[in-house]
């Protein structure tokens, strides 16, 4: 089964300490689609601390025509300089296929710890990333930010002629296991809400599972 790896509106305040960051830059990250010179991308970001120290796992969901689908993962460290937080990744690959659903085969590992992405806060432009994980987007901004507990299963709905209610995509689900999601992501309330069925219409939509079958 394809695994389906990982964000409504949501201001977040952040609260820095020194030398680590408060609990409050936890949370899910995520961008707009994007158009890109032959399709388009999705960039989510997961921020996460364990004994007071900031981590990071992000994800760029990448199609194009002539390829089919990329997952890029990126895993690392989150430190701060001046008013930034600097993600420095530590293991990356990249995940192919060229039929959504199918499960996605490793298409190879690369040494990234040499690189580094800058994520502040503009004012009155949200959130923004210095550029998309292989670099093909410059300053990607991160409208969508979501209330999150490190690990819990969180996947995006949106709108694509190759998509279906099961292709949704995020972090920490090893396929949908033939459950409904636990929760809605009510962007206008920043809260997650009961689930009550799969909403239809443009823009994206978030849901959030159950960890037990997940991981």
């Amino acid at each position: 089964m394809h695994k389906f790896l990982a964000a409504g509106l949501f201001s977040l305040t952040f609260l820095w300490t020194d030398p680590n960051f408060a609990k409050s830059t936890d949370g899910l990250y995520f961008s707009d689609q994007l158009a890109t010179e032959n399709g388009y991308l999705i960039l989510g970001i997961e921020i996460f601390t364990e004994k007071g120290k900031s981590f990071y796992n992000a994800q760029e969901l990448r199609y194009q025509k002539s390829l089919g689908w990329e997952e890029v993962i990126f895993v690392g460290t989150v430190t701060k300089e001046g008013g930034d937080l600097v993600l420095v990744p530590e293991a990356c690959q990249i995940r192919a296929t060229e039929t959504w659903g199918k499960k996605m085969a490793l298409l190879r590992r690369f040494d990234c710890d040499h690189l580094y992405y800058r994520l502040k806060q503009e004012p009155g432009n949200g959130f923004v990333i210095s550029e998309s994980l292989l670099g093909t987007i410059q300053s990607v901004s991160l409208p969508y930010v979501l209330d999150h507990s490190a690990g819990n299963p969180v996947a995006v709905h949106f709108d694509a002629m190759q998509m279906t209610k099961e292709g949704i995509w995020g972090f920490h689900l090893n396929g949908l296991g033939g459950k409904d999601p636990e929760k809605t992501w009510n962007p206008s309330k920043q809260v997650w809400e009961p689930f009550q069925g799969y909403k239809t219409g443009s823009g994206f939509q978030f849901y959030r599972w159950k960890r037990s079958f997940s991981n």
